[in-house]
């Protein structure tokens, strides 16, 4: 059996494709019935603008920063109001090894971000190992990356599948 599905490519990386990702992520998680997305973000705008796109949805979003110190406290606020659940990745004990973000960034930064934030979601058992989410990612600022994938955790990266490239950057260069 065989299934057509349109992929979305971006000219290149950045911000200016992040309301795209946000309609298509939410379009698929529809259409697949999938309960989390994934978000990542460094100092909370990203995260902003996924709250506000997803307010009044029954999705459950779950963010990832990297450094408490550059996250926005209010929207640290907005997210725990929200009762959604932040993590820093540098808090979160896990493995990633650089031979394979390096392989995956040749998909582009926000495909390595995406696998990433999967990976900690699955750690942290916010999502269920073996169950499908839609992973954001991006290359600097926004989302340009949006992937559905099969979670594990770190101990068991081999399970780990990207099932569907939802939309990327054709160019990953800037």
């Amino acid at each position: 059996m065989a299934m057509e599905r349109k992929i979305t490519y971006f000219d290149g990386p950045g911000e200016e494709n992040t309301n795209a990702v946000l309609d298509i992520a939410k379009q698929r998680a529809d259409e697949l019935s999938i309960n989390h997305i994934l978000i990542p973000s460094v100092r909370g705008t990203s995260a902003e603008r996924a709250l506000d796109f997803f307010t009044n949805s029954n999705i459950t979003l779950f963010f990832v920063g990297t450094d408490p110190a550059r996250f926005s406290p209010e929207t640290k606020k907005r997210i725990e109001a929200a009762a959604f659940k932040l993590v820093f990745y540098k808090q979160v004990d896990y493995q990633y090894p650089d031979e394979v973000k390096n392989a995956f960034r040749r998909f582009g930064q926000g495909t390595k971000v995406a696998v990433e934030v999967t990976l900690i979601a699955a750690q942290e058992r916010i999502v269920e190992q073996g169950a499908e989410v839609v992973a954001l990612g991006g290359s600097a600022k926004g989302f340009d990356t949006a992937l559905v994938i099969r979670a594990a955790t770190s101990d068991e990266f081999l399970e780990i599948e990207i099932r569907e490239i939802l939309c990327k950057p054709r160019k990953t260069k800037t």
